[in-house]
C-alpha cells in the first residue's frame, strides 16, 4: 500500500495538542491536525477558543520499525498514523526506549490508584467479577504490553486530577502517558494477534473513557459549541474500537471479551413518551441524507431499548451508539446540521440515565445546553421531551 504524502504538524497550538487533534483522529484514519496558522489556527477559530503557541520543551519520536507481518484488516485504517512528536509533561516520560517505560514512584502511585479507586469507576458497580478482572487480568496485561500500561496510567492520573489540589499537574501527566501509549500502539494495529488482542481492546476502551474524561465540561471553563466536535471525535474513536474488536473477533482466543453491540430489534420495552419522541424525530427527517438520519435514529432507539430491558449499571452504555451510528452521521454532527444536533440532544438522555461516574460528569447538561442554545426556535418544541427528562433528575 502506498502511503500518501502528508505534512507533519510539529508546532501546533496548545489547544490542538491538548485535545490530541492530530494523534487521536489519525489513530483510526481520520485526517485532522493543527494548521499552525497565526495568530489563530483554523481549529481554534472553528471552536471559538483562544489560540496559544507554547515554546517547545521536548521532541521525541518512536522508531518506525517495519512490522514482521501485516494484518490486512487493520492496515486499511493505519496508513496515516504517525507517532506524536511532543510531550506536555516531560518529567513524566524521560527519554527511554519505547519497550522500557519509566516506572518511577509517581507512576507506582498511579497504579495503586488504579487498583483501589479507578477500577470501580470503569466497571458496573454490581459486577465485582468485572472489577476483579480490571485489578488482575488487565493489570497483568498492562505489564506485558506497555501501550496498555501507559493507557492505564493515563486514566488513573486523569481520575486523580479530580481530587488533587494540583489538577493541572495530573492532567498533564495523564496527557503525556496517553500520548506515549498511542505511539506504542502504532505498530500493534498492524499485528493484532491472539497474544495482544485483549490488551488492544482494553487500550481502545480506555481511550474512549479517557477522551470522555478529558473533554468533559467543567464549571471553571465555559462550555461552547466545540463540545459537539469533542463528542464527534469520541464517536470516531468508538468506530476505531469497533474495528479492533472486529479483528480480534476473528481470532480463536479472545480472552472472554465481549462482542461489539448490535442493533436491538423492536420490542414493547419503551414507554409511550419515548416512542413519541422518536416518532417526532422521524417526522422531521424529510430532507437530504434521509437514510443516514433514519439509521442514526433507529440505532439510538436500540440503545434506549437495551437500557429499558436490561436496566444495567454499566457506564459503557454511552459508547454503544458510537459503534452503531453511521459514519456519515458523525460528519453531519461535525458540520452541525440542525437535525443531527437534535438527535444528539436525545442522546443526552442516555448520558443522563447512565451511571454517575467521574469521566461522564457534566456531559449531559453541558452538551444539551450547548445544542439547545445552538438550535433555532423551530426545534425547541422537538427538544422539549429530552429537556424534561434531563431536568427531572430521575
Amino acid at each position: 500500500m502506498i502511503r500518501r504524502p502528508h505534512k507533519k504538524s510539529r508546532s501546533g497550538c496548545s489547544n490542538c495538542k491538548q485535545r490530541k487533534v492530530k494523534v487521536l483522529l489519525t489513530l483510526f484514519f481520520c485526517s485532522s491536525k493543527c494548521d499552525e496558522q497565526k495568530p489563530k489556527c483554523q481549529k481554534c477559530i472553528t471552536r471559538d477558543v483562544d489560540c496559544n503557541y507554547p515554546h517547545p520543551k521536548l521532541v521525541w519520536k518512536e522508531k518506525n520499525d517495519t512490522p514482521r507481518s501485516i494484518n490486512t484488516e487493520t492496515a486499511k485504517f493505519h496508513t496515516e498514523l504517525s507517532p506524536p512528536t511532543y510531550s506536555s509533561y516531560t518529567e513524566a516520560l524521560p527519554r527511554v526506549p519505547p519497550d522500557h517505560p519509566s516506572l518511577n514512584l509517581e507512576n507506582i502511585d498511579l497504579i495503586i490508584h488504579w487498583f483501589t479507586k479507578t477500577v470501580h469507576t470503569v466497571n458496573p458497580v454490581a459486577n465485582p467479577a468485572a472489577v476483579q478482572v480490571s485489578q488482575t487480568v488487565i493489570l497483568n496485561q498492562a505489564m506485558e504490553h506497555h501501550f496498555l500500561l501507559h493507557g492505564l496510567l493515563a486514566l488513573s492520573a486523569l481520575h486523580l486530577a479530580d481530587s488533587s489540589p494540583d489538577h493541572q499537574k495530573y492532567t498533564d501527566i495523564a496527557t503525556a502517558h496517553h500520548t506515549h501509549g498511542l505511539a506504542l500502539f502504532h505498530d500493534i494495529l498492524l499485528n493484532i494477534d491472539g497474544e495482544n488482542c485483549a490488551a488492544s481492546i482494553a487500550f481502545s476502551s480506555i481511550t474512549l473513557m479517557f477522551m470522555f474524561g478529558l473533554s468533559r465540561p467543567r464549571e471553571a471553563k465555559p462550555t461552547g459549541i466545540e463540545l459537539v466536535s469533542d463528542l464527534a471525535q469520541i464517536f470516531q474513536l468508538g468506530k476505531g474500537w469497533h474495528k479492533v474488536v472486529s479483528v480480534a473477533d476473528k481470532l480463536k482466543d479472545r480472552a472472554g471479551l465481549i462482542s461489539p453491540p448490535s442493533p436491538r430489534p423492536y420490542t414493547n420495552a419503551l414507554s409511550p413518551d419515548i416512542e413519541g419522541a422518536f416518532d417526532c424525530l422521524h417526522s422531521l427527517n424529510q430532507g437530504c441524507d434521509r437514510d443516514v438520519y433514519t439509521s442514526a435514529i433507529n440505532s439510538l432507539k436500540s440503545v434506549f431499548i437495551k437500557m429499558a430491558e436490561e436496566k444495567s449499571d454499566n457506564p459503557h452504555i454511552v459508547s454503544e451508539w458510537a459503534v452503531l451510528v453511521p459514519e456519515d452521521f458523525i460528519r453531519l454532527v461535525i458540520e452541525r446540521h440542525s437535525l443531527a444536533l437534535l438527535i444528539v440532544a436525545h442522546y443526552c438522555v442516555v448520558l443522563h440515565r447512565s451511571p454517575r461516574v467521574w469521566w461522564l460528569e457534566g456531559w449531559c447538561e453541558g452538551l444539551f445546553g450547548v445544542i439547545s442554545r445552538s438550535l433555532g426556535v423551530l426545534y425547541q418544541d422537538a427538544l422539549q421531551w429530552a429537556r424534561l427528562q434531563i431536568e427531572s433528575h430521575v
